[in-house]
């Protein structure tokens, strides 16, 4: 009897002990996710800018994809994952993916590329959680409280006082409709990442991110051979910009995003597009020497608080 009650003890230990280590897995995972979701889609600001003497937007776009593309379906094919089963869901992430990753990113691209500055940039790009969280109540039935809008506006303030001092600056070469072009590619992503959320038990995450990005090339694809001469220079710094927007933002922050957005309510996933301006201009200022003032720091501040806001738990 003795014995039975050690062994009872014994396995109940076991099984706490691997409870504590899921447990310890599972918040390592939560946290390193959005640190390297941050980390991946900040450094995309500075893309076009380390490509443009070397590739024009639209031709590095498909490029991008087509690459993210073959790595994804054939590591897909390799590990023998489950793919999307019927044709609706196919071609709804198809689309979902046509504008995430491909008619968003394009004007992105397109827009710094031809003079927008970078800083403006990140300022439309970050209306995308405020964008999101209107699709994910509209689309999804999401309920977004009170405290979590708050967060939402608190953040949208951080983020234009961080790059106050650039729109100030750059007034003069903003051109509206680069502006208005940046603006419906946030509105495509946001869009589509709530719309691909309904495919999210078809397949699996690899699967269906691969699924994604052939329906990515296609906008870009389709821009370079309507708008460009398809030529690269390739050098080294091409190729390790190259190679890092495949490997680290089409691929890693890509499927980080989905994985996000898999877990808990949209709009608290696109919320952490409010550190990528900060992030950015920390960045900036790393490679390029670009200033950070007080203002900044304090936007950092502001910015951070309407996270936290928007990605606390509802009680």
């Amino acid at each position: 009897m003795k014995l039975a009650n050690v062994s009872f003890s014994n396995s109940r230990s076991a099984n706490a002990g691997q409870s504590h280590a899921r447990q310890s897995g599972t918040s390592t995972s939560r946290f390193w996710i959005p640190v390297a979701f941050v980390l991946c889609w900040s450094s995309g600001f500075v893309v076009p800018r380390a490509f443009a003497p070397y590739c024009e937007p639209l031709t590095f776009t498909a490029m991008r994809n087509a690459a993210a593309m073959a790595v994804l379906v054939g590591g897909a094919m390799l590990l023998r994952r489950p793919w999307p089963g019927s044709l609706r869901d196919l071609i709804g992430l198809l689309w979902s993916g046509a504008l995430l990753q491909g008619a968003f990113l394009a004007t992105i691209y397109w827009s710094i590329y031809h003079g927008l500055p970078t800083g403006i940039a990140a300022l439309i790009g970050g209306l995308q959680p405020a964008i999101t969280a209107i699709f994910a109540a509209a689309m999804l039935g999401e309920a977004v409280t009170r405290l979590q809008w708050a967060g939402i506006a608190l953040g949208f303030a951080g983020v234009a006082l961080v790059i106050s001092l650039k729109l100030d600056n750059a007034q003069s070469h903003l051109a509206l409709g680069l502006t208005l072009l940046a603006t419906f590619g946030v509105a495509c992503g946001s869009y589509a990442s709530i719309y691909q959320k309904r495919f999210e038990q078809s397949g699996d995450l690899l699967t269906r991110t691969a699924t994604l990005f052939v329906g990515a090339l296609i906008p870009p694809l389709a821009g370079a051979f309507l708008f460009e001469q398809r030529v690269a220079v390739w050098s080294p710094t091409l190729i390790l910009v190259y190679a890092w927007s495949v490997l680290a933002l089409a691929i890693c922050a890509t499927m980080a995003f989905l994985n996000l957005i898999q877990q808990g309510q949209a709009a608290r996933a696109a919320s952490l597009i409010y550190l990528v301006p900060p992030v950015a201009a920390f960045m900036a200022y790393m490679g390029f020497g670009e200033q950070i003032g007080p203002t900044q720091f304090a936007g950092f501040a502001v910015a951070a608080i309407g996270v936290a806001l928007v990605q606390r738990k509802q009680a």
